[in-house]
């Protein structure tokens, strides 16, 4: 597994793994950000399940790039139904937040579910310090309520199993 770090540095897990470890013993907890595009689904998810799993040496939050264009929406009802049936409620946020340069900059490791999420903060990145994955991991496409509830499985499988791999590299 091969992590990218800003605009062209490719580093192994094992190499950035090493470093996370190193500036870690010293400071605080490292923050892992993950971002989506209106912060009331993937990225809430993404959020509480990692949250779920982590260590005290992590913290874990999320936002959206579009967050305020919501319509009042907290969340998806997909997204709770699903928090609430794999007991994860607890791990959510309570609401959604904007994706800002100071949350950007207050992250150490930023998840971006897609490309143009990663091109919004671009800007914003410290390759030399900060690690970025994008995890290309779609937004809800299916219309009937039936798709949606198989594609919200798929979407969350997707996400777990990415998780996993992110934590298994930070938290050995």
């Amino acid at each position: 597994m091969m992590v990218w770090m800003g605009k062209a540095n490719l580093v192994s897990v094992v190499e950035w793994r090493s470093r996370v470890l190193l500036t870690t013993a010293t400071s605080a907890p490292m923050t892992v950000h993950f971002v989506c595009t209106g912060n009331i689904y993937r990225s809430r998810l993404a959020e509480a399940y990692c949250a779920s799993r982590c260590r005290p040496a992590l913290s874990v939050f999320s936002s959206g790039i579009g967050a305020g264009l919501n319509n009042g929406v907290r969340i998806t009802p997909y997204a709770s139904r699903l928090l609430k049936e794999r007991g994860l409620e607890s791990f959510a946020a309570v609401s959604r937040q904007q994706t800002t340069a100071g949350l950007v900059h207050a992250s150490d490791v930023l998840i971006f579910m897609e490309q143009e999420h990663f091109r919004f903060c671009e800007d914003w990145i410290d390759s030399g310090r900060q690690t970025v994955e994008i995890w290309n991991i779609a937004d809800i496409r299916q219309k009937d309520a039936a798709a949606i509830s198989i594609e919200v499985e798929q979407t969350f499988a997707a996400i777990q199993q990415r998780t996993d791999c992110l934590l298994t590299s930070l938290c050995r």
